[in-house]
């Protein structure tokens, strides 16, 4: 019997994701999975652009948290409930078959985007997991759901989100990636993470799709889209300028959607163009044939197309594939200028540039930013007496040496200049910081670097310093962090090189 339980729903984005991890690496049988409806008023959300825009944001988190799992924005979510009883009734002819039915429902829903409410559905779903398509979902099965039901909310875990609980009163609630999901199996204690973590660069474009409660009437065109792209559905003009502002949301693509009941659209796309310009965001309108002064307007203020809605939607598609390939241009042009050349790390520039943007991240956050230099002891020695071309492959070494140490997304690894660089590491306190510091520095001693005589060849090692402080705002520049992670550094380099030093106040 499993010892662990979860408590998923199949409408939940969420639940599937944490389902498939599991499949994928073979742990399902260590899980007793109790299906619960997390609303139970969930119904179709096509009706309500809030509910629309909600789960578009959940599927797009999921696929920068768990990039391995295959989703797409489904065109309608289904009544769960009788799909729930015929679960429970496969368990009591098989349970194995019972788990690859409700697997294939999860799927059918999640990739698919079919209606698993729909008797043709179920059927085609027990048809593949080689079970019986005449199920008898009788009261027992809905005595079984219910208690699950109770068991849920009496937990109160509040998020809609999948809750794993283990037999020691242990919780894991909502998405975990891989690595959390092993160790709380193997006794744990995990944090709940943030949903908006994302990477720093998302494989998938995201389309940022605005047009109220009228959204709906596209879908026929996003249909071909929401597989390859990611779709975003901000519920107000100030919600998609939040995304804008967003590291995590920011669009690669705005779709305005005129639906003929705008009186300001010109202005609006001109407020918009303040927005979408500086970070070469273009912006396009989808809508009914306009006149053409109306049109022309339009593009007068930075509008990149008008988009006839009625038109076949390969059209559509392949207008914005073209926008969306200008944006990936422009975004591989901006990155290639913000990597170091020699070592493929982030330049000082790039640095520079993220070290302002994480600082007001953290005046907002209230979370602590640390800074650790690095600088490659007697790197002049070894240049003069081995060459520059040793010297720059001793450089790229050592780079790769700090990205595989500094795993996390959010971690940004640059060159400071010459030998010296620096890993910016929001949320980190300094005892996360030093963990890394020492991790980076034996790393590099053992990647066995043969030094110049004149140091008895003894391997190339580094010195760093590390900072650690909690942004404010009370006139303290960013840079400061960079000064004390520079005085930390000089300490190393004074104590005897090839150790971490952190900061500390006089």
């Amino acid at each position: 019997m499993a010892e662990y339980i979860v408590y998923g729903d199949l409408n939940c984005p969420f639940s599937y994701a944490l389902h498939e991890l599991l499949c994928s690496n073979n742990l399902l049988h260590k899980v007793d999975w109790r299906l619960v409806e997390h609303n139970s008023e969930i119904g179709s959300y096509l009706g309500s652009a809030e509910s629309m825009a909600e789960l578009a944001s959940d599927v797009f988190n999921i696929r920068n948290r768990t990039p391995d799992v295959a989703i797409s924005l489904p065109l309608n979510r289904s009544d769960s409930y009788f799909p729930c009883l015929c679960v429970i009734a496969t368990q009591k002819i098989d349970p194995g078959k019972a788990e690859t039915f409700r697997h294939n429902l999860y799927r059918a829903l999640w990739v698919e985007g079919k209606d698993i409410s729909n008797p043709s559905v179920i059927f085609n779903c027990l048809e593949a997991s080689e079970l019986p398509t005449e199920l008898d979902a009788d009261e027992t099965c809905e005595q079984i759901l219910e208690a699950w039901q109770q068991q849920w909310e009496q937990g109160n875990f509040t998020l809609r989100t999948p809750a794993m609980l283990a037999p020691d009163g242990r919780k894991l609630v909502g998405l975990m990636n891989h690595e959390s999901i092993i160790n709380f199996l193997q006794g744990d204690s995990v944090a709940t993470p943030e949903l908006n973590s994302g990477t720093r660069y998302h494989e998938r474009q995201t389309i940022a799709l605005y047009g109220g409660d009228s959204v709906a009437e596209l879908w026929g065109v996003l249909s071909t889209l929401r597989d390859e792209s990611n779709i975003l559905l901000p519920q107000s003009l100030q919600a998609l300028k939040d995304q804008l502002l967003s590291d995590e949301q920011c669009p690669d693509l705005v779709l305005l959607h005129n639906d003929g009941q705008q009186h300001d659209l010109t202005e609006q796309c001109r407020e918009l163009g303040h927005f979408t310009r500086e970070q070469q965001i273009p912006l396009a309108v989808i809508g009914q044939p306009l006149d053409d002064s109306a049109e022309v307007a339009l593009y007068d203020v930075g509008v990149a197309d008008y988009l006839l809605q009625n038109r076949d939607p390969a059209i559509i598609q392949s207008r914005i594939n073209i926008l969306l390939q200008l944006k990936r241009s422009h975004d591989l042009l901006a990155r290639a200028a913000s990597i170091d050349n020699l070592t493929q790390v982030f330049n000082r520039r790039e640095f520079e540039r993220t070290l302002e943007i994480e600082w007001r991240r953290g005046q907002r956050s209230k979370q602590p930013l640390s800074l650790i230099l690095l600088d490659i002891d007697h790197f002049k020695a070894f240049n003069d007496y081995l060459g520059h071309l040793n010297g720059d492959n001793c450089l790229r070494q050592v780079a790769l040496a700090i990205k595989e140490s500094a795993r996390r997304a959010q971690d940004i690894v640059s060159r400071y200049g010459g030998e010296e660089f620096c890993i910016l590491l929001p949320d980190t306190d300094q005892s996360g910081a030093q963990v890394l510091a020492n991790n980076i520095c034996n790393k590099i001693s053992q990647l066995d670097i043969r030094h110049s005589p004149e140091f008895r060849d003894q391997p190339v090692t580094a010195s760093l310093g590390i900072t650690t402080m909690t942004p404010n705002n009370k006139g303290v520049s960013p840079h400061k962090l960079i000064e004390q992670a520079d005085k930390a550094l000089y300490q190393a380099k004074e104590q005897g090189r090839n150790r971490v030093i952190c900061f500390t106040a006089e």
